[in-house]
């Protein structure tokens, strides 16, 4: 007979098993699904929060970037290299209406027209109320009741410098004297050619006959908000198809933009008008602008109203489904340039 070992105790249970009942079961899985169900909740919260935080920064992002890029863009407007005043020729385009004409001239025969137009450095497209007021010209398409900008400068650096575009007889190019018997009388002053033109014989301020004066691509853009909510501009070759509008900054529903006017030739702004009635006194542009976001948000849908701009509201209707992140921005972009002259 085998007797437990002394200090050896006996367990009752040896060799029994126990599991759980069916109400235990069935409150595990009704604990754990509880569990499962509000860290379920907690995720798709977060997930619905971090999705808006991602909605406003892109709407934020955009609208900076669209006002950085404005103001080195729009800064150099006038810029015409030391031409200190541009004045048209005797055929001048001396109105509004001949500069709209002249702005989409992209044929050689018409280069006189870009000469003459050199004083309208800046000049806008206005809109009012959901329409455009000032007719589109035929080499841009705007959205409907958005401010567009035509523009035209010369480039800052001069044909061979270093990193500067070459040379094409596709686009425009200035040259202005620095030779004072030369920059002194006004039809030997400056020279609007295409490319590769012998017409370039302007000379520096050494005036020896040999050495030419720098030669620097005529720029003329509009700037505009495409139908696709674009911020965008056209380029205006002088010869050549038209080439596609380049996108600057995707998520720009709206432009307006007013113009600072110097009447008193002080080389500071005496009034902000949407339509100043002379153009060559414009020094520079207070550009409103309204970003947003690329996906609805759960978190927008009742109808808004941003004043953008002394007399402009726009207004965006609520949806059903939800609606878009907005946000304005404004800044005041001087024409360097031009502003400077009248300084002076």
């Amino acid at each position: 007979m085998n007797y437990p070992r002394p200090g050896r105790k006996l367990n009752a249970c040896a060799g029994s098993q126990q599991g759980l009942t069916l109400i235990e079961l069935m409150v595990a899985l009704v604990v754990g699904l509880l569990i499962v169900a509000a860290m379920s909740m907690l995720f798709a919260g977060s997930s619905r929060s971090r999705r808006e935080v991602e909605l406003s920064a892109d709407v934020i992002e955009n609208g900076r970037y669209a006002l950085d890029v404005l103001n080195r863009e729009l800064s150099q407007t006038g810029f015409y290299g030391s031409l200190v005043t541009p004045v048209a020729a005797a055929t001048a385009i001396d109105t509004p209406t001949k500069v709209a004409t002249a702005m989409c001239l992209t044929t050689v025969a018409n280069i006189a027209a870009w000469q003459d137009s050199l004083s309208y450095y800046a000049m806008g497209l206005r809109s009012a109320s959901g329409a455009n007021v000032d007719a589109d010209p035929t080499c841009v398409a705007r959205k409907v009741g958005t401010d567009a900008l035509f523009v035209q400068r010369a480039n800052t650096c001069a044909i061979g410098d270093a990193d500067c575009q070459a040379e094409s007889n596709s686009s425009a190019y200035l040259q202005v004297s620095e030779c004072g018997t030369e920059y002194s009388t006004a039809a030997t002053r400056i020279v609007v050619a295409r490319g590769t033109s012998s017409a370039f014989t302007l000379q520096t301020k050494a005036c020896d006959g040999a050495t030419r004066a720098p030669k620097r691509k005529l720029v003329r853009r509009i700037y505009f908000v495409s139908a696709a909510n674009e911020l965008s501009y056209q380029e205006l070759p002088i010869s050549g198809s038209l080439p596609a509008a380049v996108v600057l900054v995707e998520g720009i529903e709206q432009m307006q933009i007013e113009y600072a006017v110097d009447s008193t030739g002080d080389g500071t702004p005496d009034t902000f008008e949407a339509s100043p009635s002379d153009w060559t006194q414009v020094i520079g542009a207070r550009v409103w602008l309204l970003a947003r976001s690329s996906d609805i948000s759960r978190n927008t849908k009742d109808a808004a109203s941003f004043v953008l701009g002394a007399d402009t509201t726009v207004s965006v209707a609520a949806s059903a489904s939800g609606n878009l992140k907005r946000r304005a921005y404004s800044t005041y972009v001087p024409f360097v340039t031009p502003k400077a002259r009248r300084e002076s």
